[in-house]
């Protein structure tokens, strides 16, 4: 099975987890929004990760389950961040809190969570979950780093851009190959860093930041190996 079908399978897996509830709402939500089909690009980085080790380590239900935590962890973020930006559009579509409400989009995104717990309690791996928790963690204290009225420094903006998004890019990459996860941290924050640009929300350490995150990337790819 090649990675294409990999990934397939891990939203397959999403799906058939977050629609089995009960109630019609929350299958409805989760059929809403999946119905235009996003990048998936962190459960990718874990797949990519994880076949660097080998088609038994790809192959393994273990990779199948830490790959789906990872997108539920980041539609989780989506779900909880439309409320708190009192966002109306998401992929190109009313978003969950514009077409049903915030009460609805915050359930959703705890519902989510939920699942993400009971992924790790059949993983049974402590430090996976140990992992995801500190990414979730993270996430948090960064949304609310983002939200205290402060003067902006270079030291914050890059804590809330690690935490917003390059952890749990990391974390993604760790759940594959821990060899991998400074790899990660440091290709998540070129993708918010790059992503801020073209939304127009640089900063004066932005230009830097990219500069130096690509330099440090460039470094790290060598060291990269795959195993045979």
């Amino acid at each position: 099975m090649n990675l294409s079908d990999k990934l397939e399978a891990v939203r397959s897996e999403y799906l058939r987890r977050m629609t089995r509830g009960d109630g019609q709402l929350l299958r409805e939500v989760e059929r809403y929004t999946t119905s235009r089909k996003g990048k998936m690009l962190r459960p990718q980085m874990t797949l990519m990760a994880a076949a660097t080790l080998g088609d038994e380590v790809l192959d393994s239900h273990r990779t199948l389950l830490l790959a789906t935590c990872v997108e539920m962890i980041h539609n989780a973020s989506l779900l909880h961040d439309d409320v708190i930006d009192h966002s109306d559009r998401r992929r190109g579509q009313p978003s969950v809190n514009a077409q049903w409400n915030n009460s609805v989009a915050v359930l959703v995104g705890d519902y989510h969570l939920a699942q993400i717990m009971q992924l790790l309690d059949e993983v049974d791996d402590p430090v996976a979950a140990r992992m995801v928790n500190r990414t979730v963690m993270e996430m948090v204290e960064a949304e609310l780093l983002a939200q205290e009225a402060a003067e902006p420094s270079r030291e914050r903006y890059l804590r809330i851009v690690d935490g917003k998004t390059a952890r749990l890019f990391a974390t993604a990459c760790a759940l594959g190959n821990p060899d991998y996860e400074e790899f990660g941290l440091h290709y998540g924050r070129l993708f918010q860093l790059r992503d801020d640009v073209a939304d127009g929300e640089t900063t004066p350490w932005t230009a830097e930041l990219i500069a130096q995150e690509e330099s440090i990337l460039n470094a790290i790819k060598p060291s990269l190996t795959v195993q045979n």
